[in-house]
């Protein structure tokens, strides 16, 4: 009885992992399809661009491996260019089993997007924006959540739900009046209009920070009263210290979406040397959409960072997240 009960179990965690593997390659397909891209000649990715594996056609000439581009077949033989090596842009007529197809690995993809496309300006500007961003946003939706959790005042609960009701307001709605805000004060073409809002505070975090709060005895808060101690200390002796894994929750996800922000960057930088990388992005996709390689190859370093930043976090992410939905 214990060995089919041990081999029903095993069965459905076998089961159970397959799917997660299957989901698992569904959702790392398109990070797949950009990596082998970026790695594709100009000449593979034109013939055949859903091979996965980057490969290239090569012949034997002279003792060395060339790489070659196949034209057209002439009189039974097979016009190809030579693509590499002292003798580029050479054509020979061979035999057509004298070409084989190979892996390789075309690098200058990189090359190409880093001499044409500014990546470390517009990365040196997002960089500045994505720290004043998580600075901001941690300090301010922080200090409210421990007003909202930790502190007695009358009205508490009716302000909170009032602060809930406002996630449901769609950022379209409050466009066009944030832009003439940030007119009338002279912020246009600054990066201030995408860093000061996030020292107001920012209704979901306020809500996931509160909802970590409320976990923290209360008896702890009111022994560090009873010492003398005031709600900014006890925020910033006690609190903060006791809530870094829900503020590294915080801190990554605004971090995420600064990092990807594009339409908040488009409508108030009007200088391209105060652009991000997700604005530099779009206008290298719109001056090289048919040269798929260096884009690419530009688009898998910008989504580097977010994949190990998620990966060196990712123990803390669980823990905070967990935490935070304990109690209501």
């Amino acid at each position: 009885m214990r060995s089919l009960i041990r081999k029903h179990r095993l069965g459905k965690t076998i089961i159970a992992q397959a799917a997660l593997l299957a989901l698992a390659l569904a959702f790392c397909a398109p990070f797949i399809w950009m990596l082998s891209t970026s790695l594709k000649t100009p000449d593979h990715i034109q013939s055949d661009s859903t091979d996965p594996i980057p490969k290239a056609w090569f012949l034997a000439y002279h003792g060395r491996r060339v790489r070659v581009r196949p034209l057209r077949r002439r009189r039974g033989r097979l016009e190809a260019q030579i693509r590499g090596g002292p003798d580029r842009g050479r054509t020979l007529l061979v035999r057509p089993d004298r070409i084989h197809n190979g892996v390789y690995l075309d690098w200058r993809n990189y090359e190409k997007g880093f001499e044409e496309f500014p990546f470390l300006r517009y990365l040196l500007n997002t960089l500045v924006i994505c720290g004043l961003s998580v600075l901001g946003t941690v300090l301010s939706c922080s200090l409210v959540a421990y007003g909202l959790a930790c502190v007695e005042w009358s009205g508490r609960e009716a302000l909170f739900w009032v602060m809930l009701c406002t996630m449901m307001i769609p950022g379209q709605v409050t466009m066009i009046p944030l832009f003439i805000l940030f007119k009338n004060l002279g912020w246009i073409n600054t990066i201030l209009p995408l860093v000061v809002p996030t020292f107001l505070g920012n209704a979901f975090f306020i809500f996931l920070l509160r909802q970590f709060y409320r976990t923290i005895p209360s008896s702890l808060l009111e022994a560090a009263r009873i010492d003398g101690g005031g709600d900014l200390r006890i925020w910033a002796r006690i609190i903060l210290p006791l809530s870094k894994p829900a503020l590294l929750i915080v801190a990554l996800f605004t971090f995420i979406n600064s990092w990807n922000d594009f339409l908040n960057p488009l409508i108030y930088l009007l200088n391209d040397r105060k652009y991000t990388l997700s604005i530099g992005l779009t206008m290298f996709q719109g001056q090289y959409n048919s040269d798929w390689g260096p884009l690419m190859a530009m688009s898998l370093i910008m989504s580097l960072p977010i994949i190990i930043l998620f990966f060196l976090t990712q123990k803390t992410f669980i823990q905070g997240v967990k935490l935070s939905g304990v109690k209501g």
